[in-house]
């Protein structure tokens, strides 16, 4: 039964409307071709756009397939515009988003803190938002992540507002506040929430928790946000069923929370799938789900230019929710207590997929942890807690 349940979400797509979710369970192995559910639907989208495309990503690595539709877009005479993260050297993470600069009218910004969104606008009208990056890992199918595609001029037009803030050079603090509570729908009402301007924990996600009545659902990449934490635990004291899956690289962070969740009696498995725990999301009571690209961190909310959806909409939800648990049921038992490496031989094909998974510069048979299992729950070096912490 679990099997077919696997193959069955592998093509997880959920649709409501106007509002659709895009999920996938990890691939074997990161590819140069989209192999998701979102990248596919990307690409559709990419090709259905009559006048005008705005995106804001983190970069671009190994998805030839996007960038050629995206070329095609260009020569239909579409106007291409696009906001990428680089660091103070101009140069960003991800190998090929050069490219994008030679092709498309394209901006960063050149500070410390990261652009660290994932959404396209299509025409002014459709959305592309959440999880995935533009990635061998990412849209690739590597990861496990979460993306909306919503149908909504209003939503559009708050993207649109943010798209331009930061294409006119406005990033980070210096942007101007903006958010939006409950835009309705034919079926659902959405919030959203644009970081570091919008406090988006504060008056968003904290009070979803406190109002939760039986559940909440954390499929989450970092977890190192002290209140949300200890909100977590305020709910599971009171009876809220909580469950939390953690990525296994976020898991090494000197200051993740999963150890102390654990001590309060909250389940949470950290992942053992290769590829990553990436989506940044939360499901509460079978009727509001949070997608986007903020992870549950200090710099997710205080710091990086992130968005997030807070969407109440039972089917949906409910959906993600089933998506959640067949995540759960593929991550073994033990790794409630014990912390799998994220390169390591117990860790899918971590130590065969050409990725430095750990960040500790080191990759594949290279890394000791791939030669035999090792002992894990540290940051393994200064470069990779470097790394961690700029989430």
């Amino acid at each position: 039964m679990l099997r077919v349940l696997f193959l069955f979400l592998c093509l997880f797509h959920f649709s409501d409307a106007k509002e659709s979710l895009y999920v996938n369970l990890p691939k074997d192995f990161p590819s140069h071709q989209v192999q998701s559910p979102f990248g596919e639907e990307l690409i559709h989208l990419i090709d259905g756009a009559q006048k005008e495309i705005v995106f804001a990503i983190y970069g671009l690595r190994e998805q030839g397939d996007i960038l050629e539709a995206l070329q095609r877009a260009k020569k239909r005479g579409l106007s291409i515009k696009g906001v990428v993260d680089s660091d103070s050297h101009g140069k960003n993470y991800y190998t090929h988003t050069d490219t994008l600069y030679e092709l498309f009218e394209i901006r960063s910004d050149h500070k410390s803190a990261i652009m660290h969104n994932k959404f396209f606008v299509f025409d002014q009208k459709i959305l592309w938002s959440g999880s995935s990056n533009i990635s061998d890992t990412g849209t690739g199918g590597y990861n496990a992540n979460a993306v909306v595609v919503i149908e909504d001029k209003e939503v559009a037009k708050a993207y649109i507002k943010e798209f331009k803030q930061m294409f006119d050079g406005k990033f980070g603090r210096a942007k101007t506040e903006h958010s939006y509570t409950n835009i309705r729908t034919q079926t659902s009402t959405i919030s959203i929430y644009f970081s570091p301007k919008s406090h988006t924990y504060e008056k968003a996600i904290r009070p979803l928790i406190q109002g939760a009545k039986h559940s909440i659902y954390v499929p989450i990449f970092y977890l190192t946000h002290e209140d949300l934490s200890l909100e977590l635990v305020k709910a599971s004291k009171r009876g809220i069923e909580v469950k939390v899956i953690l990525d296994a690289s976020a898991a090494q962070n000197v200051y993740s929370k999963h150890e102390y969740l654990r001590e309060q009696g909250i389940a949470l498995k950290v992942e053992n799938f290769g590829g990553k725990m990436h989506a940044k999301s939360m499901i509460v009571d079978d009727r509001y789900f949070i997608a986007g690209s903020m992870n549950f961190t200090k710099a997710g909310n205080d710091t990086n230019d992130e968005n997030t959806l807070i969407i109440a909409n039972e089917s949906l939800a409910q959906s993600y929710n089933a998506y959640f648990r067949a995540l759960w049921d593929t991550i073994p038992h033990r790794f409630l207590s014990y912390n799998s490496s994220p390169e390591g031989l117990e860790s899918g094909n971590a130590c065969f997929d050409g990725i430095d998974n750990d960040f500790d510069g080191k990759k594949d048979q290279e890394d000791p942890s791939c030669q035999k299992t090792s002992k894990v729950g540290y940051v393994s070096s200064k470069k990779s807690y470097e790394a961690f912490t700029r989430y």
